[in-house]
């Protein structure tokens, strides 16, 4: 049965809008679906495999943060300027801005996340959010100041030897290994603290009276 030009282009309107609709609807779901994932990936490299900001320093045992150490990434030697240090170049040469000699440097091969809330690193192609990592090349100040880690040199031998510089230990004469660790520092706990407002000598770790006044104790917060 033919309808009405009317009625058919009505229909035709009335379909091409909840095509429209369903289209704007699916694209907020998956990109609510995508920021969840990532938020989800980043707790997850904060738990298991190290996120940047929160790698701790494991220096009593002597052994590296889940980022990855230098060793891990594809190394190249580049010429840059030590007073431009976003000039790169592949061979010896002289900086195009000042005109000084280029100095030889290592530079890594370095997979970031895009997603500022979630700073995966990798020393290979992957995803992270449904987005391919970034590669960026950068030296060893650079991917320090990125992860947020720094390098140390200690003793095997001697747990308390630790130096920023490589060389021997000052006790047994071992030669220093390197480790990477955390520059990010643990916040302050703070604790709870009762303190008598006549005697502030007397003080106890839960609320009560004062042993000399009988008044009683207020509460006072004490960062350790």
């Amino acid at each position: 049965m033919l309808y009405p030009l009317n009625q058919r282009r009505q229909v035709f309107f009335a379909g091409l809008l909840g095509t429209l609709v369903l289209i704007l609807l699916f694209g907020f779901i998956n990109t609510s679906i995508s920021v969840a994932g990532c938020k989800k990936t980043c707790a997850m490299a904060a738990s298991e495999k190290g996120c940047p900001m929160a790698a701790k320093a494991t220096a009593e045992t002597g052994t590296q943060t889940a980022v990855p150490g230098l060793d891990t990434f594809k190394k190249q030697a580049m010429y840059t300027c030590p007073m431009h240090p976003e000039v790169r170049e592949k061979k010896a040469g002289k900086c195009p801005q000042c005109g000084m000699a280029l100095v030889k440097e290592d530079f890594y091969q370095v997979y970031t996340c895009p997603k500022k809330e979630c700073p995966k690193i990798s020393a290979k192609p992957d995803k992270c959010c449904g987005k391919d990592l970034k590669m960026t090349m950068m030296s060893e100040k650079e991917y320090y100041d990125y992860a947020q880690v720094k390098a140390e040199y200690f003793c095997p031998m001697d747990s308390g030897v630790v130096s920023d510089q490589p060389g021997k230990c000052p006790k047994c004469g071992m030669n220093l290994e390197k480790r990477t660790v955390s520059m990010v520092k643990d916040q302050p706990a703070d604790t709870q603290v009762y303190v008598c407002p006549m005697h502030p000598d007397v003080t106890s770790d839960k609320p009560g009276t004062c042993s000399k006044c009988g008044m009683k104790l207020t509460e006072k917060k004490t960062t350790k």
